[in-house]
């Protein structure tokens, strides 16, 4: 039974550092564009009309940024647990404005990955965002509560890997 259980466990940790790796392509692969072309970014945050001009103007010059250092954290594998939570984070309100903007009938482009991404938001596009939030909480469950090696101050004082 234990065999069954430590089995279980180190899939579900592969499947976590899987995702977190492709959470870091997505956010490298949507931060860029952003980051080269701003002004269209912010056209894009402004589309949305949730925030105002200081809001947006701030919002379009730090999320790209922010996706970049996730991107760089996780798949780097520094701090792997805040840049989890930075991804959920930016997931969860993603999926907010999203069916925000599905509600109140608005017909624009998404923006997710820059100016040549032109499509129009759809419900498709809302349950994308929901499968990169159910993943990003996954992969943290995997790598944070879950995580395969425990690290311990044993009595030498010095850090030492235990295995659950």
């Amino acid at each position: 039974m234990k065999f069954d259980k430590r089995i279980r466990k180190r899939l579900f940790c592969g499947f976590s550092f899987v995702v977190r790796l492709g959470l870091g392509c997505l956010f490298i692969w949507s931060s860029l564009p952003k980051i080269r072309q701003p002004y269209d970014f912010l056209s894009s945050v402004y589309e949305y009309e949730l925030v105002g001009p200081k809001l947006g103007m701030l919002v379009a010059m730090t999320l790209p940024w922010l996706e970049l250092l996730v991107c760089v954290s996780l798949v780097v594998g520094i701090f792997v647990g805040g840049a989890l939570l930075a991804s959920i984070a930016m997931a969860a309100m993603f999926t907010f404005v999203l069916a925000s903007t599905l509600y109140r009938g608005l017909q624009i482009s998404c923006g997710c990955f820059g100016a040549s991404d032109t499509s129009i938001i759809n419900y498709f596009t809302l349950i994308r965002a929901c499968i990169i939030l159910l993943l990003a909480i996954a992969a943290y469950i995997g790598v944070v509560i879950l995580r395969p090696f425990n690290l311990t101050l044993e009595k030498t004082g010095t850090w030492e890997r235990k295995t659950r």
